[in-house]
């Protein structure tokens, strides 16, 4: 079994079998998260590998270019970007329990959902940062949380069950805690009732507890990434 711990410039590579399935991550990145979700789902037989994204082996950058995680690779091939890897997966693994819609319209409707998460990076991270434009960025992750408020109907964005939209969508949402104890953000289930519900049945649901950190593991590797030393491997010495 690979260790958990990230491999950093250097290090050997861990020598891949025939056939099998590897996810190179980050434990603490959501875009890696996002095909992680989809890989615990779908019970996907894989081996993991984690990177130290400020430090990366040669041989990783061999198979994803531009240092990005995650990326996938089976037999010498290999995939990179968390929604077409997580699409991938979904189709290629378990077709029948699928997490995107095999109606074209609604596979649609789910992406839409899923692009808009990107409007959450922006001031997630000026919030985090402590940058200027505070009032601007709280005020521009309100509005995304209201988008969402306004699209869920169900118990989930899949209706009485989880779908693609609910996992691609989480990794941000699992953050948010983080942003109560570092700026100014609140979270609030007076103003978001309904994704505030849909955040508790998240969080209860086997396949996110399978991927997720609780807050104070997310607000301790916040800290190490501000201060400019991330530490990718806490909780594992």
């Amino acid at each position: 079994m690979v260790t958990e711990k990230s491999f950093t410039a250097g290090s050997e590579f861990p020598a891949l079998a025939k056939g099998t399935l590897r996810h190179y991550s980050m434990r603490f990145c959501p875009y890696a998260q996002r095909s992680r979700l989809v890989l615990a789902y779908k019970k996907i037989p894989h081996e993991l590998v984690n990177v130290d994204l400020k430090d990366k082996p040669d041989w990783f950058l061999a198979r994803s270019a531009q240092g990005k995680v995650p990326c996938i690779e089976v037999d010498g091939k290999c995939l990179v970007e968390s929604l077409i890897i997580s699409e991938y997966l979904d189709e290629a693994y378990e077709p029948k329990n699928a997490l995107f819609s095999n109606d074209p319209w609604k596979k649609a409707e789910q992406k839409i959902l899923i692009e808009q998460s990107t409007e959450m990076t922006g001031p997630f991270y000026t919030l985090l940062r402590n940058s200027e434009g505070q009032k601007e960025a709280t005020e521009k992750l309100a509005n995304f949380l209201r988008k969402y408020e306004k699209n869920l109907k169900g118990d989930f964005f899949g209706g009485d069950h989880p779908d693609a939209v609910d996992y691609m969508i989480w990794p941000w949402f699992e953050r948010l805690g983080v942003l109560s104890e570092q700026a100014s953000f609140d979270f609030s289930a007076t103003e978001f009732p309904l994704i505030t519900a849909w955040w508790n049945r998240m969080a209860a649901d086997e396949t996110v507890k399978a991927t997720m950190f609780d807050q104070s593991t997310h607000t301790a590797f916040v800290r190490s990434f501000l201060a400019g030393k991330p530490n990718y491997d806490i909780g594992l010495d």
